[in-house]
């Protein structure tokens, strides 16, 4: 094998609970993740040296410098197993920079799943997730890219019992990257909210999957907002869509939120308001995977 694609999807968090924090200053979490059709492509070639090129709309933010996540997975992995040769990495980024879709945690994940592959390693899920671990709490969780509950700092993992419905996912970002530190900080200061118990419906049935959902909320809200504004600004523009959604919620730290729909067409409905009323703003149609 000298080459293969791997795509990196980006991640929702369906809801996400802050259920305290660590001595080391790791918030402890409850989440609800899944993961979209919407993606990073990372194509790999062998080489002689690792050498990352990147391009795609949110290139120059990614950036191909050392403290890139895809380089910084690819040596860890050679770290591990003494690996000597190198790779051509080239990202496709199509996801937005510090939005809370989790692209930089999905592309150091395709990183390590492609070497692995390419380079014959034979290394376990298990210590993929712990070597991903040492790179970002979410990279466990998109090593595995599918539905599931995520408690921990993000390296808990409980795989779903049932699949999820058929949603259509609309995706808007305000393009002002949040860091997650500094929502982080501001939710520090705020009193410990108790999250809402969720209970996975038996049926695939999308009205009453999103039924189960309206207890629950994203902590990490209302401290978004506080640091950047504009984030309540594109949950008022989803909620008020012509064409409304089934729910509307920030994913992960933001800025980016998300508005479901069940209707297909009512989905792209909204997708062209928003691309008509917001023409500054990134917006994606996506449906999340299975």
């Amino acid at each position: 094998m000298h080459s293969l694609t791997w795509r990196a999807r980006a991640k929702l968090n369906l809801y996400l609970h802050i259920e305290g924090r660590r001595a080391d200053g790791y918030h402890l979490m409850e989440s609800l993740v899944a993961f979209t059709e919407f993606a990073d492509e990372l194509h790999i070639e062998a080489a002689d040296e690792l050498s990352l090129v990147t391009s795609g709309e949110f290139a120059n933010e990614a950036g191909a410098s050392d403290s890139n996540l895809v380089l910084k997975a690819a040596r860890a992995l050679q770290v591990h197993t003494g690996y000597k040769n190198g790779a051509t990495l080239r990202l496709i980024k199509n996801i937005p920079v510090g939005a809370g879709l989790g692209g930089g945690s999905a592309d150091a994940a395709a990183a390590l799943r492609g070497l692995n592959q390419l380079w014959q390693l034979g290394v376990s899920d298990e210590t993929l997730q712990a070597i991903g671990l040492t790179l970002g709490a979410d990279v466990p969780m998109c090593l595995s890219s599918t539905p599931a509950i995520v408690r921990g700092i993000g390296n808990v993992l409980a795989p779903l019992a049932h699949p999820l419905p058929t949603l259509h996912v609309l995706l808007v970002h305000p393009r002002m990257p949040l860091l997650t530190k500094d929502v982080y900080a501001k939710f520090s200061s705020a009193p410990m909210l108790q999250p809402a118990p969720w209970q996975m419906p038996t049926a695939s049935d999308a009205a009453e999957f999103i039924a189960s959902l309206e207890p629950t909320r994203n902590h990490l809200q209302p401290a978004a907002i506080a640091v950047n504004p504009q984030v309540a600004e594109v949950l008022l523009a989803l909620e008020t869509l012509a064409a409304k959604p089934d729910l509307v919620r920030m994913t992960g730290s933001g800025a980016c939120c998300f508005a479901l729909y069940a209707d297909k067409v009512a989905a792209a409905h909204g997708h062209a308001q928003i691309m008509r009323d917001y023409p500054d703003w990134f917006c994606v149609l996506t449906r999340m995977a299975p």
